[in-house]
């Protein structure tokens, strides 16, 4: 699995301490986890970041639900011990209570099947491209399925009246180059978007040099929403 593009920046007007998705590449596993932090939540970027450290790491996603909340968990205690101390202003102590959240996408695949498993809970999307064409979309596969009420992994699940659902997919990669896109909210439903005007967003996205002018005029057209925006693009 090889990393072909990584590009990622903060809202419009905010710095670079305030992007609030995450990402993380395994070292030794052919794993990707993608986190879009909850703008309405305390230290999401903080969050973010746990999340995909964790979920990147040598161990398998839990294939129990139960298991996954429950290391969830303890993440969550993990994150509230680290960012209690910072919270100071009196926002953040009010907050604090509530918890964080963030969307969370995982995928991994198995190099000698080509068996590709990914994990979703929100709209961090996946989206497979082989010889040009658009095989699989995951989990949304419209661009009007973006809402402002993703699926979100919590901090504190088990306060939570109803967990919102893991939703999985597999697939058999065929043996020819695959393109694996993963993309944070705003900049998937532009690209679901473009596919749906028969466009292909997956040949027209930009490399780093000109990712800041191609993101400024895509938000200025309306075309893209002002959101944290965070594109990784592999090759297996």
């Amino acid at each position: 699995m090889k990393l072909i593009r990584a590009l990622t920046a903060p809202k419009d007007g905010n710095s670079d301490e305030q992007y609030e998705d995450a990402w993380a590449l395994s070292e030794t596993r052919p794993v990707l986890a993608v986190a879009d932090g909850a703008s309405a939540a305390v230290y999401a970027r903080e969050w973010a970041q746990l999340l995909v450290a964790e979920f990147a790491r040598d161990q398998a996603f839990p294939d129990d639900d139960e298991a996954f909340w429950t290391q969830v968990s303890e993440l969550g205690a993990r994150w509230k011990s680290s960012v209690g101390t910072g919270a100071t202003s009196w926002y953040a102590q009010e907050k604090l209570p509530q918890g964080s959240q963030a969307s969370l996408l995982v995928l991994e695949v198995e190099p000698q099947s080509r068996q590709l498993t990914a994990r979703a809970i929100g709209d961090v999307c996946l989206f497979l491209v082989v010889k040009d064409t658009l095989h699989y979309a995951f989990p949304l596969t419209k661009s009007k399925q973006f809402n402002s009420h993703p699926g979100l992994v919590a901090t504190d699940p088990t306060a939570l009246k109803d967990r919102p659902e893991i939703v999985r997919f597999s697939a058999r990669l065929p043996a020819a180059p695959v393109r694996l896109f993963a993309m944070s909210d705003a900049v998937a439903a532009w690209f679901l978007l473009e596919f749906e005007r028969k466009r292909k967003p997956w040949n027209t996205l930009p490399r780093d040099t000109i990712f800041a002018p191609w993101l400024k005029g895509t938000r200025d057209s309306g075309a893209l929403k002002n959101d944290d925006v965070t594109i990784i693009e592999l090759e297996i």
